[in-house]
């Protein structure tokens, strides 16, 4: 999966709850600057993730499918609040993923840990 299909998931995820904060912006123009993508490519990230067209897109493979869901954690928790959209959104795409018996807890785990 490319950076900028991560940025649009993330993107997707920080608008779930209608709103845009300071810390979810911080996060994600931290992450835009770590994979090197431009203005442009964030311009194009918020536009697609306030677009009808907008959903999320699954990696293939099951290393960027755990990154994923880590942002996507880190993300919901850049504002202090869940909401219940953002919640579903994980949701289904951890279901989507079918991962194997504990590895959602695992993830969850890591990222709580790590930061």
């Amino acid at each position: 999966m490319d950076f900028l299909d991560q940025l649009k998931n993330l993107m997707i995820m920080a608008f779930a709850d209608g709103s845009l904060t300071q810390g979810e912006l911080e996060l994600l123009s931290d992450r835009s600057v770590q994979w090197g993508l431009t203005e442009a490519d964030f311009t194009a990230a918020v536009e697609f993730a306030l677009s009808d067209a907008a959903e999320l897109v699954i990696p293939p493979h099951p290393q960027d499918r755990v990154e994923l869901l880590k942002d996507l954690l880190r993300v919901m928790a850049a504002d202090g609040h869940l909401a219940d959209t953002e919640k579903r959104i994980f949701a289904m795409a951890a279901a989507v993923m079918e991962l194997p018996d504990g590895e959602l807890d695992r993830i969850i785990d890591s990222v709580d840990a790590a930061d």
